[in-house]
């Protein structure tokens, strides 16, 4: 089988279950289907091709068009009152996550690097797509990035539900629309700064330069003309193709060493809990957060599924909303930063 066929098939296999899985609304889904599927077409037919670097690179400067857009004008002014929060947030983050990834290197066989990304508060699809730049196993990233997700989305909400004893509220507020569908000279504009930004970083031998070009030009292009956009589809489509290229680096073997996981799992539920609860008590201290407010800010979930729950419990969702769209730039903007430093 050549590259190309093998590449068609593959995606096929991994579009297919990207859409089942977002037919039943489940968190991420249409990123796990894709990466489910993708895992086990690649366990079952083995192959020597390699997933081309090319591809793989374009797939980052799309998620970074996805990413780019959220930081908009109204971000901006949101900061007066929100830079307090969103700075002590990243900080208490980006400090668990590098004391946790000491701990888990220290505790398993995973090292520094993989231990690093796999603590990282950030999207499974980005955080993967990075870290193989940085020499981490990509794939236990991706798995244990994935029962992070997980854990948070099953757990979270209906903890802090329970233990505040909050109730669904009769009148839901939208949440804030983080996609535009725009025009199509919108979206030529924004993939033609995605694609221009992302290169160019990628070029420069910037770490994570692709992603991180694409967000920064788009993110700019927003502020500017508060124009940036993209077609609805772009953002399942990314899902998709994230998703199968992180499945199609797991398998039968990854899935044999399914076991070298099981204590770094347990760490990072730890880690999950810590990073939570206590950033959650100093942004209620400091900032005179509510605890509900706090709390949904701090757990490390989806900016989409946090901010639904959240709307659906009748909190205070721009500012949850606002503080995960922050923590998910400040973890791409800085983790590469970190990982240089201490790796």
């Amino acid at each position: 089988m050549n590259l190309l066929l093998y590449l068609l098939i593959l995606h096929g296999a991994g579009t297919a279950g990207g859409l089942l899985l977002r037919k039943f609304r489940l968190p991420a889904g249409a990123l796990v289907g894709a990466l489910l599927a993708a895992m086990l077409f690649n366990s079952v037919y083995t192959t020597d091709l390699l997933y081309p670097t090319e591809l793989r690179i374009f797939i980052q400067i799309l998620s970074g068009l996805v990413i780019g857009t959220r930081f908009t004008r109204s971000d901006i002014r949101s900061l007066r009152s929100m830079a307090l929060p969103v700075c002590i947030l990243m900080t208490v983050l980006l400090a668990t996550n590098l004391l946790f990834a000491f701990i888990m290197e220290y505790a398993t066989e995973l090292s520094f690097m993989t231990s690093f990304f796999a603590c990282a508060p950030g999207g499974v699809s980005d955080l993967a797509l990075v870290a193989t730049d940085f020499g981490a196993v990509m794939e236990h990233v991706a798995l244990l990035q994935l029962f992070r997700l997980i854990t948070v989305i099953l757990v979270f909400p209906p903890m802090i539900r329970k233990m505040l004893g909050i109730g669904p509220q009769p009148k839901q507020t939208a949440v804030r629309s983080m996609e535009r569908e725009g025009t199509v000279p919108g979206h030529l504009a924004t993939f033609a700064c995605a694609l221009a930004g992302g290169l160019a970083f990628h070029l420069l031998a910037v770490p994570a330069g692709a992603i991180l070009g694409a967000i920064l030009a788009v993110a700019l292009l927003n502020l500017g003309t508060d124009a940036a956009s993209y077609p609805l589809s772009l953002k399942v489509l990314v899902q998709i193709a994230a998703g199968t290229y992180i499945g199609s680096k797991i398998t039968l073997n990854t899935l044999s060493s399914l076991h070298v996981l099981l204590v770094p799992a347990l760490i990072l539920v730890v880690e999950l809990f810590f990073m939570a609860f206590v950033a959650a008590g100093i942004l209620k201290k400091v900032c005179r957060l509510s605890w509900a407010t706090a709390l949904f800010s701090a757990t490390p979930g989806g900016i989409q599924e946090m901010g639904l729950i959240s709307d659906e419990l009748g909190l205070e969702t721009p500012k949850i909303v606002l503080m995960h769209t922050f923590r998910i730039l400040a973890v791409l903007g800085v983790l590469p930063i970190l990982a240089g430093l201490f790796g």
